[in-house]
């Protein structure tokens, strides 16, 4: 496991993720930003400044998301192969599935949830885990490329100086 390449591909597809959210929340004005609403349950339990509570919500998405991460390398490493469009959308798939178990789940035992529109967050965390599936896809083969020269200006040349 590479744990550099993990931390790194989870907390971009959980950035992208989120910036998805952003963008539903905003167009459908209504909240469906996950560590907000993280936030908010556990603020309702135990009673928090807003700010520990949105830092403590972006902690856990950020956990979560590099926890899936993890798995998606295990996976990877198992079928010893690189990650593809395919099973970067496979993987999104099983974790939006597996979001929106562990949302209805929590949501259901909590005594006091927010209230969300819970059909249409559950729609958008689907597409969102889609993304989140793409965007560490996509980090993972960054990762890997090398960059020879960054200057775009720069011309090997035959010259010797003496």
């Amino acid at each position: 496991m590479n744990f550099k390449k993990i931390f790194a591909a989870g907390t971009a597809g959980t950035a992208v993720m989120t910036l998805f959210s952003y963008a539903v929340t905003k167009a459908a004005k209504s909240n469906y930003l996950e560590p907000s609403i993280l936030g908010q349950l556990l603020n309702r339990v135990t009673p928090l400044e807003k700010q520990t509570a949105m830092v403590t919500g972006w902690a856990s998405h950020l956990g979560i998301g590099i926890l899936f991460t993890g798995a998606y390398d295990k996976y990877l490493q198992l079928k010893k192969t690189r990650p593809t469009l395919a099973n970067a959308l496979l993987m999104g798939s099983l974790g939006g599935l597996t979001g929106i178990a562990i949302w209805q789940a929590t949501f259901k035992a909590h005594p006091n949830p927010p209230g969300v529109n819970l059909k249409n967050f559950y729609k958008q965390l689907f597409i969102a885990h889609l993304i989140f599936g793409a965007a560490v896809a996509l980090t993972y083969e960054a990762d890997d490329m090398e960059i020879v020269n960054p200057d775009p200006f720069y011309q090997e040349t035959d010259y010797i100086f003496i």
